[in-house]
């Protein structure tokens, strides 16, 4: 007699394709301090179904490190939620209803609502991550605070968040007290620069450290966004004309088109 299987949950976390920044061609997906240590309390969320948040300025790669977690600990499980800023409660309801797939279209009365949200957070193991938290207005902080119970602990809640996602939840005191670890982000050292940057796409796998650290200094600031710009037109501007190679001009044309006042005499023909 065969037994009925169960299709696993389709992950709602976005494929690594759209982890880089407008899909840079041929970024890896880097080993860093940062991401071992969002995995360790991503890990601790998961075991005692806790709260933790992670959070730091943009363009550090908070969102980058949480997604390749997720996908590796508890892709089948994870809600992933991220909504507009100011989103009201109706709205935040309706996603939640909807990223949980429950059937039909949400209550309208709120206690029958969340009732069946409870439950189904009950029913089995979920992480709830909450993306860009720095939108949400109070309620919903204390909305999720209230999900999440004290005995019950329905669920293991992720915060991430930039700006002053910190100190919006520091204003809660109720949620603050429930936040069992937080992780914050912070710009690659010039260390971090030298020794991952040549990893990270091939056009820096040659690159001299003084070229990088430079690269670094000028733009780069030990962000992964401000880099996957940089190297997104660097790497268009290499593939479109086999001629040219990376150097100090190449690298500060492409500044100037990040920031048009950044002064830049052409030394290539068509730059």
């Amino acid at each position: 007699m065969n037994t009925p299987t169960t299709s696993p949950r389709p992950s709602q976390l976005p494929p690594p394709s759209q982890d880089h920044y407008l899909g840079l061609t041929g970024a890896n997906a880097m080993a860093t301090k940062a991401v071992a240590e969002t995995e360790a309390r991503i890990l601790k969320a998961i075991k005692h179904n806790a709260m933790v948040c992670i959070h730091g300025h943009v363009g550090l790669g908070k969102t980058f490190a949480v997604h390749t977690v997720l996908r590796r600990r508890a892709p089948e499980t994870t809600v992933r939620l991220r909504y507009n800023n100011g989103a009201n409660m109706n709205e935040i309801r309706t996603q939640l209803w909807r990223r949980l797939d429950l059937p039909g279209e949400p209550p309208q009365s709120v206690g029958p609502c969340d009732q069946q949200i409870q439950d189904a957070l009950e029913a089995k193991p979920h992480v709830l991550l909450i993306d860009e938290v720095q939108g949400l207005g109070a309620k919903a902080l204390e909305y999720f605070r209230m999900l999440w119970g004290d005995d019950a602990r329905r669920a293991a809640i992720i915060l991430v968040g930039s700006g002053n996602a910190r100190q919006k939840i520091l204003n809660n005191p109720a949620l603050h007290s429930r936040i069992l670890d937080w992780y914050q982000f912070s710009p690659l050292t010039p260390t971090e620069v030298q020794s991952i940057i040549p990893a990270y796409q091939r056009i820096w796998a040659g690159a001299q450290p003084e070229l990088v650290l430079y690269t670094d200094d000028m733009a780069g600031h030990g962000s992964f966004r401000n880099w996957a710009r940089i190297t997104l037109l660097l790497h268009d501007a290499l593939a479109e004309n086999p001629d040219l190679t990376l150097s100090k001009d190449l690298i500060r044309w492409a500044l100037s088109r990040i920031d048009p006042t950044t002064r830049h005499t052409p030394q290539r023909s068509g730059a």
